[in-house]
């Protein structure tokens, strides 16, 4: 179920960006995306930060809302090519019913997903206080952009401050969930190794 849930978000998230809608003050730069963003608002909150003057927010429009809405940004990779990245969010929720989290994703030019983390497997609930969360993925030499923003599913309120990209050394462990599916695939059947 788990991998229904990676390709339809994947999917959706390489779609344009949606209309504002009435109420949204996007960050700029930023835009909202998701299976019905329309149920979700957005925008910059001046009143809840971790640093400074502002953070960003996903908050659920409708009580019942079931899908997921994300703020998001795409940007090149030309500065990470062949390293390993870490990013960085601090995040901070409300009331979540489904779950939040952040998402980091590496394509190629052909719009293929080359490394892909949206944290489904520590999912953020409830209600917590601002934390530090990372995803690490590496940057493949025919990457051409990363896309990368938080995430709501379900009902609640999320938001996010200082997110940081850095490259760290390949002692640290990638968060890449397909990384992952591929290490779990059966190993040592003969019991040769």
């Amino acid at each position: 179920m788990k991998n229904y849930y990676v390709a339809i978000f994947i999917s959706i998230l390489t779609i344009t960006s949606l209309p504002i809608l009435a109420g949204d003050t996007l960050p700029k730069d930023w835009f909202k995306a998701g299976s019905t963003a329309s149920d979700y608002k957005m925008g910059v909150d001046e009143s809840v930060t971790f640093d400074g003057n502002k953070s960003a927010f996903i908050e659920a429009d409708s009580a019942e809302s079931k899908s997921f809405g994300t703020l998001m940004q795409n940007s090149s990779v030309e500065d990470y090519l062949g390293e390993r990245v870490q990013l960085t969010i601090y995040i901070k929720t409300q009331d979540v019913s489904g779950w939040s989290g952040g998402w980091f994703r590496i394509d190629d030019g052909k719009k293929k997903t080359l490394a892909f983390d949206n944290m489904n497997n520590r999912p953020i609930t409830k209600s917590t206080e601002w934390a530090k969360y990372t995803m690490v993925l590496d940057i493949p030499t025919n990457a051409t952009k990363m896309a990368y923003g938080v995430m709501l599913n379900g009902n609640g309120k999320v938001w996010f401050d200082n997110l940081s990209f850095e490259i760290v050394d390949y002692n640290t462990p990638v968060t890449d969930l397909y990384a992952i599916k591929l290490q779990n695939k059966t190993k040592n059947l003969s019991f040769e190794f």
